[in-house]
């Protein structure tokens, strides 16, 4: 656990800020790889990154917000925080998804063929973000059994007990559906049935990720025996298969180009 890598002065590098930012250029560097396939220039890819980013980014800490609004509401002062703290992925991957939707719009491009080139680029900045979180101490799993040696100090948890090192579980998780994907993948023969197998994939690990948060840093859903973030992976998963179906049903084949839709004919012009 290294919250802070190192200050001079009153100033910090927090860690978790470093990892987003890693996680941030892994992504871009991948989707740019896998852009070039289907026709998407880098500075196209890199125009999407930006609107994404700053949409995951405020979609993650509206969503966090609203999840812990009976704190917030006693604390106001604290909602409009600049620092990398308060933040959940699913409103990042909500608003993620919102803000790829507007700019295949804008710009014409098959949303679905787009997601595809973006979601494995998500799923290794996920990865990414999670070490961060393992060395910010947040995000951790339960107490470490007795006289087991195998865990991590959890900043968050105030306490100097060695607790399971639940994140980097979910980063091997996450890079391991990425690998399934990879093989999968090239069995596929419509747009958008890559991007509905990460959103299963994705939604599987946080469920299982979850157990070992459930009741430490993870709150359970009222009297259920599950988490609220439990509830929410099941929606994402249950969204991933919807999406493959959909894609399936669509029936647009897999090519290797991206291309634009063509403008829309109108009295007067095009659009």
């Amino acid at each position: 656990m290294i919250p802070v890598l190192f200050q001079i002065g009153s100033f910090k590098l927090y860690s978790f800020g470093v990892m987003m930012v890693v996680a941030f250029f892994a992504g871009i560097h991948i989707a740019k790889l896998r852009g070039r396939k289907f026709g998407l220039t880098f500075e196209q890819i890199g125009d999407l990154a930006f609107w994404t980013l700053i949409a995951s980014v405020l979609g993650a800490r509206i969503v966090f917000i609203l999840i812990e609004w009976e704190y917030y509401s006693k604390k106001p002062n604290e909602i409009f925080s600049l620092q990398f703290q308060g933040l959940t992925s699913f409103g990042g991957l909500i608003f993620g998804i919102i803000a790829s939707t507007i700019w295949a719009r804008r710009n014409r491009f098959d949303l679905m063929a787009l997601l595809d080139v973006m979601s494995p680029a998500f799923l290794v900045g996920h990865a990414i973000g999670r070490i961060g979180c393992l060395l910010n101490g947040c995000c951790y799993g339960h107490v470490c059994p007795p006289g087991s040696t195998f865990g991590v100090l959890a900043h968050g948890a105030g306490d100097d007990k060695l607790h399971i090192p639940a994140q980097a579980y979910d980063s091997a998780m996450n890079l391991a559906a990425l690998g399934l994907l990879l093989v999968l993948e090239k069995r596929f023969k419509y747009t958008g049935q890559a991007a509905g197998v990460v959103l299963i994939l994705h939604g599987i690990a946080r469920f299982i990720y979850e157990f070992w948060r459930a009741g430490s840093s993870s709150t359970y859903w009222g009297s259920l025996p599950i988490t609220e973030a439990q509830a929410m992976a099941f929606v994402i998963s249950l969204a991933g298969v919807g999406l493959y179906l959909y894609a399936a049903a669509r029936g647009k084949k897999r090519t290797q180009k991206l291309e634009q839709e063509p403008p829309v004919a109108v009295e007067g012009g095009t659009v």
